[in-house]
């Protein structure tokens, strides 16, 4: 399956599964085109796909060239509107529609916002009507998927123990709890931004350099790039520390010292370590 359109069912998908289930299919497919981007760009250290947001209103009738009504589907906003087949269009919002003009009706109503009132002039039976409705626009939102193809793990030159743990920020954390992702950018002050979201380290103290990844709308940051924050951890045998970007909600202004965000561990998962 093509990347983007594993992607065009992330955006459709949000529309019709509950809030919980949304967010784990939402991954389920994010990590099936982040693995299909893998392959397809494989000798790329990386790759960003993306697309903005966007809305489209469905009308519910079909028309054909000469702007006659061939079908209305049950439900629709032309159905609403007590539209019917073999009605033809004569205007919409008061706009004339040229006669084999399908493409001036279909301009007009790509035009409209949701909930905005429209009009739709009509002949039906040599009888000239005017029928009325609002527009229902099914909004599409806009995605962006980083994919690093280097995932395996980095072993830092200083392990000399058989006994190591792991660091990552390789998954998702929970948003709902104003956690977000974030990298890796150096240890003990060695730059590791440009290797790998997983790294194994010998049993030991450090200090690890975080930069944050907080796509949250409140947030408005300044120009430039933000200094990385530290967190200090003590690694522990078979143990890997997940690391993410905590969103401080009430400091969301504070921005001179980057006071809206602390790094944080958010999840210890057991998992057998072992120098290669």
């Amino acid at each position: 399956m093509m990347v983007k359109s594993i992607l065009a069912l992330i955006a459709a998908g949000l529309f019709c599964i509950p809030a919980l289930a949304q967010e784990q299919q939402a991954r389920d497919y994010a990590r099936a085109a982040a693995i299909a981007a893998s392959k397809a760009h494989g000798s790329q250290p990386q790759v960003v796909l993306e697309e903005p947001a966007r809305s489209y209103f469905e009308w519910g009738a079909i028309l054909n060239q000469q702007a006659k009504v061939v079908s209305v589907r049950n439900g629709s906003v032309a159905d609403e509107m007590k539209l019917q087949m073999g009605d033809m269009i004569l205007s919409i919002n008061r706009q004339p529609v040229a006669p084999q003009q399908l493409d001036d009706a279909l301009t007009i109503l790509a035009s409209l916002d949701h909930n905005q009132p429209f009009s739709v002039g009509i002949k039906r039976d040599g009888e000239t009507l005017e029928l009325t409705g609002v527009a229902r626009a099914t909004v599409i939102p806009g995605w962006r998927l980083e994919v690093l193809n280097t995932l395996e793990e980095e072993t830092p030159s200083t392990i000399t123990d058989s006994a190591c743990g792991r660091i990552s920020v390789f998954f998702t954390p929970p948003v709902t709890a104003d956690l977000y992702p974030a990298f890796i950018n150096s240890i003990d002050g060695d730059n590791v931004r440009i290797k790998n979201p997983s790294f194994k380290l010998a049993v030991n103290d450090y200090k690890v350099g975080v930069h944050e990844l907080i796509d949250e709308p409140s947030l408005r940051r300044g120009g430039g790039s933000a200094p990385e924050k530290l967190i200090q951890l003590t690694i522990e045998p078979n143990k890997t520390y997940h690391i993410a970007a905590k969103f401080i909600r009430e400091k969301r202004y504070q921005r001179f010292d980057a006071g809206y965000w602390e790094p944080v561990v958010w999840k210890v998962t057991e998992q057998t370590c072992q120098v290669d």
